[in-house]
């Protein structure tokens, strides 16, 4: 999966996007200002590693990216419609 983050909340995180897309090269960066801190890492790990990306879904979306399950995010041109994963693309590498 690619999307990768810089910064803890609460305050800025810079979040970075790649097309995980085979041959795609798109890219996006963006910042956010996230005011919740995460879940204790003691009592909730899994909470606690996704809590930005959480926050940031739906500026994602707004952005045009889609999370395709088993293959990660896909930039606005290639998950535009007859561009979405067919069982060869999904199977071939």
């Amino acid at each position: 999966m690619s999307l990768t983050t810089g910064g803890d909340p609460p305050g800025p995180v810079r979040f970075y996007l790649a097309c995980d897309r085979r041959r795609c090269q798109a890219r996006a960066v963006f910042d956010l200002v996230i005011a919740e801190p995460p879940p204790d890492i003691e009592t909730d790990l899994f909470g606690h590693l996704l809590h930005s990306a959480t926050v940031a879904s739906p500026y994602i979306e707004e952005l045009g990216w889609v999370f395709i399950q088993q293959e990660g995010y896909w930039c606005p041109n290639c998950a535009s419609p007859g561009r979405r994963p067919r069982s060869r693309d999904v199977t071939s590498s």
